[in-house]
């Protein structure tokens, strides 16, 4: 995939963006690091990335088609350089990039002589940093402490303003993705095929879909199919393809829960809660379905309704979720991070006059 290159502001220096992800895991939050990566070097930056994790071009995460050119191929910046160990080399022209809170104090160790903490980069992808039993707190204390602070979407640049310091940078940059790669054409009504209704779910956050498929377990109307572990782009892809219905199942202090909108893109019908960062893409009655959170009954009943519903109701949801991808755009992140940058040195330059 290549997207329009982003054109940093003029002033930005042509350093070196550091990397801090704590897996190679391809989780969509190691997924988001990386594709701010690749924006990096579209706009010039040379990368390293360092992880307590060894470094496997040929794993999981860089099997992801648009991630390849971080380990293959030449670039005018150099190869991204991958590290194992915690401690950056920062030079003058830096900025490390974190989004596990925990990698705050490596990043901050680190920095140059005089180096101002707005160098740090903290890419917030969820709403839970405000939950101060996550992780005992750290992360709500360390919304208090100076850091570039870049969202992923609205919804949790609204949860964390309360707690930021206002000298600091609280940005939004809606999340961009790959929804072409899930997009898939469908005919019209809610079946493509004579049979049971096909309706797909994960269990890895949630055990609700389970909870749907115990209920509807005699129902030949429906055919239940589940995910059980952490999966490739491929099997995703794959489920949702062969759906007629997805249950989306976000946690409550999610910040964007890509699979509903990866479901949208393959033309699969969204079930959805109103929790978290999701009621970014979700318009509910008009591009997905809306259930309690967390209620079996709920999905149950939606289900049973769908089943019996005009052709031409099931074709706008359809209709609409296809028309919501366009704002989910990586070329417009790339952009967007583009002139993040600008204001970042702004403050870094004021912070180290």
């Amino acid at each position: 995939m290549t997207e329009p290159a982003p054109v940093l502001p003029d002033g930005v220096p042509r350093g070196t963006l550091h990397v801090l992800t704590p897996t190679y895991r391809p989780a969509g939050g190691v997924v988001k690091l990386m594709d701010y990566a690749r924006h990096a070097r579209a706009m010039g930056l040379a990368v390293q990335v360092w992880s307590p994790q060894a470094h496997d071009p040929d794993g999981p995460l860089f099997a992801i088609e648009r991630l390849r050119d971080l380990v293959e191929g030449d670039h005018p910046t150099g190869p991204v350089r991958f590290h194992s160990r915690q401690r950056l080399a920062m030079g003058p022209d830096d900025l490390a990039l974190i989004s596990l809170p925990d990698n705050y104090e490596v990043a901050l160790r680190s920095l140059p002589a005089g180096g101002s903490p707005h160098r740090v980069v903290h890419l917030v992808q969820n709403t839970r940093h405000t939950n101060p039993t996550w992780r005992a707190g750290y992360p709500t204390r360390l919304l208090t402490r100076p850091a570039s602070r870049i969202c992923v979407n609205h919804i949790v640049a609204d949860e964390i303003e309360p707690w930021v310091d206002p000298r600091a940078l609280l940005a939004v940059n809606n999340i961009g993705h790959d929804t072409a790669y899930f997009r898939r054409d469908r005919s019209p009504g809610l079946r493509e095929r004579p049979g049971p209704v096909r309706v797909a779910y994960t269990t890895w956050k949630s055990a609700v879909g389970d909870r749907v498929a115990e209920r509807l377990a005699d129902d030949d109307r429906f055919e239940l199919v589940a995910l059980r572990e952490t999966a490739s782009w491929a099997e995703l892809r794959e489920l949702y393809h062969h759906a007629d219905v997805f249950l989306s199942t976000p946690e409550p202090q999610e910040g964007m829960y890509l699979p509903g909108l990866e479901a949208m893109a393959a033309g699969c019908v969204v079930l959805t809660p109103d929790v978290g960062g999701n009621m970014a893409y979700c318009r509910p009655g008009d591009n997905c379905v809306l259930v309690a959170y967390d209620d079996p009954g709920g999905y149950v009943a939606a289900l049973e309704r769908l089943v019996d519903a005009p052709a031409a109701e099931v074709d706008a949801l359809r209709a609409s979720g296809w028309a919501t991808l366009p704002h989910f755009d990586l070329a417009a992140e790339a952009e967007g991070l583009a002139g993040l940058l600008g204001q970042v040195w702004s403050r870094v330059r004021t912070a180290e006059a």
